[in-house]
């Protein structure tokens, strides 16, 4: 299959491939868990082992491929080799590029994962048809990304659509990053773990979701938030309706800036709870949006799932 392409999802646990033909339809899928504390090279070892059986299971030789796209955490500059701030990998300042392309022996277009889930949605998901998108994915941490016109934003040092890092409120909670406020703070796993301990440890409130991660909020699963929330938890609907809130806060502060046509919003929490919690990702929207009338932009939920990164990295 001559036009078939592959790309690859480089994720702090798992490792997941796919091949899509020219329709942009997945044809084979393969998945690895991402080997802990690893080499580039090591890693890039176990990268090429999962391309090459989700290229068997998709009928295509891998030496067919004529390019290979790598969508991982961090910050990827579109003529740099280095990567950086990909934490959960352990690299920092690491010339992935360059070891890729030794292991797969084929040209390596890299991007930064949030930003291929958003490019992803953009033309083939759910922000398809629209011109100006933009993406806020809701997991761990928030990411977003920036489609203008077909075409990913990437920003001069690869790091357009940090959305998560937008200052919503001066002295506020503490973010990961180190400053204080930051919309990931409010409106991510991480933050809302904080929040959690804050009212069942600090303060005694009840909750199942204390059940649920047998009381280790560092393991706090979407799938989790959602039981709790599904169950009518007093206060897993509390603190999740306000990071909803804070969401839709956020999104409207952004929309200022870019003036998009459609807004997605993706992630687990949101592929989870997302019809539940769009209500109030559209008031905290709708209450601080800028001039336009909030019919004027369109909100909606991710349709890609678990293939829109992978999805995103082939069309780099």
């Amino acid at each position: 299959m001559k036009k078939a392409r592959i790309g690859i999802d480089l994720g702090g646990t798992k490792i997941y491939a796919v091949v899509v033909d020219e329709t942009d339809k997945v044809i084979g899928k393969a998945k690895s868990p991402t080997p802990s504390g690893a080499t580039v090279a090591d890693t890039a070892v176990v990268m090429l082992e999962t391309a090459k059986a989700a290229a068997k299971l998709a009928g295509v030789r891998f030496s067919a491929f004529k390019n290979i796209g790598v969508a991982m955490p961090g910050a990827v500059t579109e003529n740099s080799d280095l990567v950086f701030g990909a934490h959960n990998l352990g690299w920092n300042g690491v010339p992935a590029k360059a070891e890729f392309e030794k292991w797969f022996g084929k040209p390596v277009a890299l991007g930064n994962d949030v930003n291929c889930g958003v490019l992803a949605e953009a033309r083939l998901g759910a922000g398809k048809g629209a011109e100006t998108v933009i993406g806020f994915f809701m997991g761990t941490g928030l990411g977003g990304g920036v489609v203008l016109n077909g075409k990913l934003l990437t920003g001069s040092h690869g790091l357009a659509g940090e959305f998560g890092h937008v200052i919503i409120r001066k002295n506020g909670r503490q973010c990961s990053c180190g400053h204080k406020g930051c919309l990931e703070a409010y409106a991510s796993k991480v933050g809302m773990a904080a929040k959690f301990q804050e009212l069942i440890n600090n303060r005694g409130e009840k909750s199942l979701l204390t059940e649920y991660i047998a009381g280790d909020f560092s393991k706090l699963k979407s799938s989790a938030l959602a039981k709790a929330y599904k169950a009518g938890d007093k206060v897993t609907m509390e603190v999740l309706d306000k990071a909803a809130y804070s969401l839709g806060l956020g999104a409207a502060s952004v929309a200022a800036v870019i003036d998009p046509d459609r807004i997605v919003f993706g992630g687990g929490v949101i592929e989870a709870l997302g019809k539940k919690l769009m209500s109030f990702i559209r008031k905290g929207f709708d209450e601080h949006l800028f001039a336009l009338r909030p019919e004027q932009i369109e909100l909606t939920v991710s349709e890609l799932g678990d293939d829109a990164v992978a999805l995103g990295a082939t069309l780099l």
